[in-house]
């Protein structure tokens, strides 16, 4: 029988969870709660033994075992509103604003490890995923940022994000649209990279239309 792991609590303030051993990967949380919820979500865990002097590793979320089972287990939408006031106080913070994406991305990956990009359609690993705010975050009302299902969807940081960030892109009617006030001549490879988008599905217009919107009008102003 192997030895039983135990979170390991950072400097007494926090738990780490994962997607993989490397520091720049590491979500800190703050409760053993939020530990749960990520693990069950597919993240790694930073662990060590009872009474052990080694120093804490990543453990796969496929070596976890919780002692005991909890007949409600804390889920990231039911942690995420009280994660998503800690960011509104600490805005500057980047470990809260990591923590609350952390969250998002998991509640939106609904357990899994792939998950499809909303602009591309590419089925991708969840570390090339990220949950990204269709209406820019700090121009969202507090009843907005509590709309998970449509204030966020999932983007690819093969380009997606950027481009749709950086208004290269925006939707309209349901689908990718370039904004020609971007394009600029002389960057072949960008424009090939927007126009490869274009006129793709997005499957979250129903709901989202009003936050896309949004977006289309901040494009059309730059």
């Amino acid at each position: 029988m192997g030895k039983l792991l135990i979170p390991h609590l950072h400097e007494g303030k926090y738990y780490v969870a994962s997607t993989s051993r490397f520091e720049k990967d590491y979500i800190k949380v703050e409760t053993l709660n939020e530990l749960e919820a990520l693990v069950r979500s597919g993240y790694g865990a930073r662990l060590k033994a009872e009474d052990s002097n080694n120093a804490p590793s990543i453990i796969t979320p496929a070596s976890i075992k919780f002692e005991e089972e909890n007949t409600t287990p804390p889920t990231p939408k039911t942690l995420l509103p009280a994660i998503i006031r800690a960011t509104d106080l600490d805005p500057e913070s980047t470990s809260t604003r990591r923590r609350e994406q952390a969250f998002l991305r998991a509640y939106l990956l609904k357990g899994k490890l792939t998950g499809s990009c909303t602009i591309c359609s590419r089925s991708l690993p969840h570390d090339l995923l990220i949950a990204a705010h269709i209406k820019v975050r700090s121009k969202c009302s507090n009843n907005e940022k509590l709309d998970f299902d449509n204030i966020a969807t999932l983007m690819c940081t093969l380009g997606c994000d950027a481009l749709y960030e950086g208004h290269y892109i925006y939707v309209e009617d349901g689908r990718v649209v370039c904004n020609p006030k971007k394009i600029r001549k002389g960057h072949a490879h960008l424009e090939a990279a927007v126009r490869s988008l274009e006129d793709h599905d997005v499957r979250n217009w129903n709901g989202s239309s009003s936050y896309y919107e949004w977006h289309k009008l901040q494009c059309l102003r730059a």
